[in-house]
């Protein structure tokens, strides 16, 4: 016999579990059944994908070309590698508005280092470069992680403060001037280099996806990052620690923007103060429109990657045929928009589904 009282929290990508610690599984026997479940998981993303593929591939024949497929590879691995990092926090209902500026400070801080070092061994200059690019993440994620996990500041205020913070920083060091300088090595093998065929920046954004499936459905602290979204003080009671998780995932977050900025100062071959300034709107329609919920304990990998594909395309689609840099601003703008209500849409029919087998 069911309580209708009982409590259902979400605990890793599509496994709800009960305060009674049953696992929570819904009816798959239909077409309708298939279709809500793919709409409580990833919105309308797919049909949005599959529309906007079909419709630059008419417009525009460059769109489907080699030469454009591997454009847009190269520039999905830089963004797909940010919306990542933002997924972490917004798995555990926090942002993070500062990853462009990490991306910024990373890239300006990497770049230095290496070229007052450049005159000797350039693997050792690259090291170092690389070094001080994760150290300058970790320690923006270090910040953001105790403002928001032990001070309990509002990540929104935290990460924001921070952005600003990094990019003053950025450009007070550089005088707003790019940083030239870095070993050429730096550049042909981290941003312009292939294997197989493959563009080394997308290498490394699957293994950063790989690396974060794993973290959030096979790990005991994924689980616990899921919990904390869903219900930080249900997740506090059951015995999470919930300090650690928060530190945990914003950490990780942070240097994922850290590697963001390493690869897009190799693929520039300078150092930017104002590189990635777009990263964190784009990372945050992306998810949200990726299906990772707004308000925490709900996301999966595949949704946060489909996410970043679709800016991507839709950015290159619309400067292939030319649309004002003002109007791709304006339908970013409208997609938040959509996406947000999508968001809300699914929230309602995902506690329906909930809410039916419990009144059953």
């Amino acid at each position: 016999m069911t309580n209708s009282s009982t409590k259902v929290v979400a605990m890793s990508p599509g496994h709800n579990i009960n305060s009674r610690g049953a696992l929570s599984v819904q009816p798959a026997n239909d077409i309708s059944g298939f279709l809500r479940r793919q709409f409580i998981n990833y919105g309308i993303l797919p049909l949005l994908l599959l529309g906007l593929i079909l419709t630059f591939a008419i417009i525009e024949p460059r769109f489907l070309s080699y030469a454009n497929v591997m454009n847009v590879t190269r520039q999905v691995s830089y963004l797909g590698i940010i919306v990542v990092g933002q997924m972490l926090y917004l798995v555990t209902a926090n942002y993070d508005l500062s990853n462009g500026a990490t991306v910024a400070l990373s890239s300006i801080g990497c770049a230095m280092v290496m070229a007052a070092t450049a005159g000797g061994d350039p693997a050792v200059s690259i090291v170092w470069g690389c070094l001080t690019a994760f150290g300058i993440s970790l320690l923006v994620g270090v910040i953001n992680g105790v403002l928001i996990a032990v001070v309990k500041v509002s990540s929104f205020m935290v990460t924001l403060g921070m952005a600003s913070a990094a990019v003053g920083i950025a450009l007070m060091v550089t005088g707003g001037m790019p940083v030239y300088g870095m070993p050429p090595e730096f550049s042909r093998y981290f941003g312009e280099s292939t294997i197989l065929g493959i563009p080394f920046p997308a290498i490394v954004f699957a293994g950063v996806v790989a690396v974060v499936y794993v973290l959030l459905n096979w790990t005991k602290i994924g689980r616990h990052a899921f919990a904390v979204g869903g219900n930080e003080r249900a997740a506090f009671q059951s015995g999470v620690n919930v300090r650690r998780t928060l530190l945990c995932m914003c950490i990780s977050g942070s240097v994922l923007a850290g590697v963001v900025g390493l690869l897009l100062t190799a693929r520039m071959s300078t150092g930017e103060a104002n590189v990635g300034i777009e990263f964190p709107l784009q990372s945050i329609i992306a998810c949200v429109i990726g299906g990772i919920a707004l308000s925490g304990g709900e996301g999966r990998v595949s949704g946060a990657v489909m996410g970043a594909l679709f800016i991507v395309l839709l950015s290159n689609g619309m400067d292939l045929i030319r649309v004002q840099s003002y109007a791709q601003d304006v339908l970013l703008g409208a997609l938040l928009v959509l996406a947000v209500i999508v968001d809300k849409l699914r929230a309602r029919v995902r506690l329906r589904q909930t809410a039916a087998p419990q009144a059953a």
